[in-house]
């Protein structure tokens, strides 16, 4: 534990607070997050398939903070947070100041614009002297932690675009979110007002369930190879005849001269990605 916390203090500090996460801050005490062990196992299971050791990470939408914690204690050796909820970010100073961690917290960055709200961290290093576009390269993130966060937003296909510009080429995006598991046809759900047919969530803060092909395609589009042995679904409900549940997998950021060429011409003229730094640089 970081600072003077005992493990009363601990238990007083969390119990006045609402958690999402359940972040093990001691022996015993773990904050009463939500429910979804189910989806946060099968996370860590697709997680285990990549190494933290020496990595450096950045979580999407962290929340509360707990797989931006758990990246620290896999070895990362520079782990970076980021939200636009700011409300949230009292818990997340409170578990960093007990687990004394050295996460770094950014809650001011949407994901629609992860380039411009870290490009102090891209380009600034005094420890070594190099010229554009070496610099932005050697920090880039060996790790983006994509999480529980593409259903939440109203362009997840811009979200993808914006990991993909601070992510090195050759490192590794983990993504997780709500998905169509009945089909095999590349589409996405839109979770409409309560009366839709196919409200999938009752959830003002849900928009879209992508079929696990449409992720697949969604991520190509964006220089990502998804890896497909490490695709893992859980089914939790129904809406109309489509089976809603949850999708995680790895997917690994690759250059444009490994795409076929017809689809890196096609994604040259429509990529539009502020941060992107083409191969031929």
């Amino acid at each position: 534990m970081g600072g003077t916390w005992t493990e009363d203090d601990i238990r007083q500090a969390i119990s006045d607070r609402w958690w999402y996460h359940k972040i093990r801050l001691a022996p015993g005490i773990v904050t009463p997050g939500l429910p979804l062990d189910s989806v946060w196992e099968m996370v860590r299971a697709v997680r285990d398939t990549i190494s933290y050791q020496g990595k450096r990470v950045l979580d999407i939408a962290s929340f509360d903070g707990m797989w931006a914690f758990e990246a620290e204690k896999l070895g990362a050796s520079f782990v970076v947070a980021t939200d636009c909820y700011h409300p949230v970010f009292s818990n997340f100073s409170l578990c960093k100041d007990i687990l004394n961690s050295s996460v770094v917290p950014l809650y001011n960055i949407s994901p629609y614009h992860l380039w411009d709200g870290l490009k102090t961290i891209l380009m600034d290093d005094a420890s070594v002297n190099l010229g554009f576009p070496e610099q932005i390269r050697k920090n880039q993130f060996d790790i983006v932690q994509h999480l529980g966060l593409l259903y939440h937003v109203r362009d997840p296909l811009l979200t993808l675009s914006q990991a993909r510009s601070v992510i090195k080429t050759g490192g590794y995006l983990l993504l997780e979110t709500a998905a169509i598991l009945n089909s095999e046809e590349s589409f996405m759900l839109f979770n409409g007002p309560p009366e839709a047919k196919y409200r999938f969530y009752n959830d003002v803060t849900s928009w879209w369930a992508a079929t696990v092909p449409c992720i697949q395609e969604m991520l190509k589009t964006t220089l990502f190879e998804p890896l497909s042995h490490t695709i893992r679904t859980i089914h939790d409900r129904r809406a109309g005849k489509y089976e809603i549940g949850r999708a995680c997998l790895v997917a690994k950021a690759i250059p444009g001269k490994e795409m076929e060429l017809a689809s890196y011409r096609e994604l040259l003229r429509t990529f539009r990605n502020p941060g992107l730094v083409p191969d031929y640089l």
